[in-house]
């Protein structure tokens, strides 16, 4: 007894079950068949090879797609988290700087005014040579 043949048209519909192929790809390879005159009541045995090479690369290049698109939706939160975080460090440099700009006019009033003593720190008339002896050692 002879075993019956797989047709062209059952082995699409199980390579597409097994891989979760979209309908979209599915009619490509069937119109493929068709464009070329192959019927697709025909033996499935000549094209299987190349069937399911087809629909396992469709299937890891849906997988890479969906992978990219995660690292995409994941770069775009990271980015939006990024620019939180430096609009929140800029807020805090421009009240640091305004805080800054307000001592620095305030101590120039008081210099300008003679209210305040120039404070020196120690160091600042200090003569830049160590003392020692004259000679060579």
């Amino acid at each position: 007894m002879r075993p019956r043949k797989v047709t062209l048209e059952e082995s699409i519909a199980r390579l597409a079950r097994e891989t979760g192929a979209s309908e979209s790809f599915v009619e490509k390879v069937r119109a493929l068949f068709l464009g070329r005159g192959i019927d697709l009541e025909d033996s499935a045995e000549p094209y299987t090879y190349a069937l399911a090479d087809a629909f396992q690369r469709h299937a890891s290049l849906r997988h890479q797609f969906d992978e990219a698109r995660a690292s995409l939706a994941k770069l775009h939160a990271n980015l939006a988290e990024l620019g939180e975080v430096f609009h929140g460090q800029l807020g805090r440099l421009r009240l640091l700087r305004e805080s800054l700009e307000r001592r620095n006019a305030a101590l120039r009033r008081e210099a300008s005014s003679g209210e305040g003593a120039v404070r020196l720190v120690p160091g600042d008339h200090d003569r830049p040579v160590v003392p020692g002896p004259e000679e060579i050692q």
